[in-house]
């Protein structure tokens, strides 16, 4: 089956519309303040020739929204609206719909979700993530991009959920990553991998918001037949207190680095933070070095 273009970063293609993204809430706060400059950027990607789009929701959390003063009601319409906004702009394309499902350490702004060991428990983790989970579910998008995982306990709090759910929507676990093959938690790829391959819904596993540079030892070292998802950022830091990237970004990867990731067993392929629309239109996702014998995506 052909490799699919995912999208690239929502942020990079709103800040390129002239929207300015400074508060806690970071997209999110757009789903209130201007939800069609969000429809916008989807449409950008759509035009781009993603055939995935990840909605909005990622930095959508009844805590940190109601730390910026929203009411419950509030962040249930925004949950709901999250999906409505990139169906919009998916209709009429055969463009898929993926709910991001973003961690636990985006809701506390302060960059934990690149560090991971939130030292919380699982019941806490637990709690923050169902009902966001079930609403997310209930707008049936055609995927839940379950993104930016530092952690595989949280991943397993996650998995445990979307079973206890009866969900049938097929998913994805990508998780954020560091040199020595291993997530921003400390722990093996390998192992990251592993818990979610095991699933029956799963349709990938993989890595984003990662430097494109480490991707592929991080696949190869996870030794698994089973299908990547993989959407590196241009390989810039986060500032969190400043709530900015820095650095130089690269967000067009070279047509070899995307065969090698191919090679390697990547069959959903885009960008993160820094990937802007044009980036996305200039990525070559063909011609793989070899064939696999790896599981297809349906």
């Amino acid at each position: 089956m052909p490799v699919r273009k995912l999208d690239g970063g929502l942020s990079t293609a709103l800040e390129a519309n002239g929207n300015k993204l400074t508060s806690s809430l970071w997209t999110g706060e757009l789903l209130r303040t201007a939800p069609k400059e969000i429809e916008k950027a989807h449409r950008d990607f759509v035009n781009a020739g993603a055939q995935i789009i990840i909605t909005s929701a990622y930095q959508l959390s009844f805590s940190g929204c109601g730390a910026r003063g929203w009411s419950k009601s509030d962040v249930i319409s925004a949950l709901n609206l999250s999906t409505e906004l990139a169906r919009s702009a998916a209709s009429d394309h055969g463009v898929q719909v993926a709910a991001s499902v973003g961690p636990y350490g985006a809701s506390l702004a302060d960059g934990s979700e690149y560090r991971g060991r939130y030292a919380v428990s699982r019941s806490v983790l637990r709690e923050f993530h169902k009902q966001r989970l079930d609403i997310l579910i209930a707008t049936q998008p055609d995927i839940l991009a379950i993104e930016t995982m530092p952690d595989i306990e949280e991943v397993e709090v996650l998995l445990d959920l979307l079973d206890k759910s009866g969900s049938s929507i097929p998913f994805w676990v990508a998780y954020s990553c560091k040199e020595g093959e291993q997530t921003n938690a400390g722990q093996p790829f390998q192992e990251a991998a592993q818990i979610v391959a095991e699933r029956a819904h799963a349709i990938a596993v993989g890595v984003n918001c990662t430097p494109p540079e480490l991707i592929a030892p991080l696949l190869r070292s996870a030794e698994h037949d089973f299908p990547y998802v993989v959407y590196p950022n241009a390989g810039r830091e986060w500032d969190a207190s400043k709530k900015e990237w820095v650095g130089t970004p690269n967000g067009r990867f070279s047509s070899d680095l995307i065969a090698e990731w191919i090679d390697l067993g990547a069959q959903i392929i885009g960008g993160c933070c820094g990937v802007s629309p044009r980036d996305i239109e200039a990525m070559e996702v063909t011609n793989p070095l070899r064939s696999h014998p790896r599981e297809t995506i349906a």
